[in-house]
């Protein structure tokens, strides 16, 4: 199991619920392991099986929620 992880700063974030919404929403992404969220920062952590999802999966799964990633924070690496 080829195990990636993803940090996305995303936009358009309004509070608590839109935060628990990403979670929920990437969660139920076939290969996903685990979501985080930074809400100080709108930061999301992905882990995620690369064998079932990918980024750009993960990308176009928040575009259909409603939500834009502002930057790739891959260099960030923290939670």
């Amino acid at each position: 199991m080829p195990r990636e992880s993803a940090y996305m700063i995303v936009e358009r974030v309004n509070g608590k619920h839109d935060l628990k919404e990403i979670k929920r929403g990437l969660d139920r992404l076939h290969g996903v392991t685990s979501v985080s969220v930074n809400p100080s920062h709108n930061l999301v952590a992905v882990d995620y099986d690369s064998s079932g999802t990918s980024y750009d999966e993960i990308e176009n799964r928040l575009n259909k929620m409603g939500f834009e990633i502002a930057a790739d924070a891959s260099a960030i690496n923290t939670r």
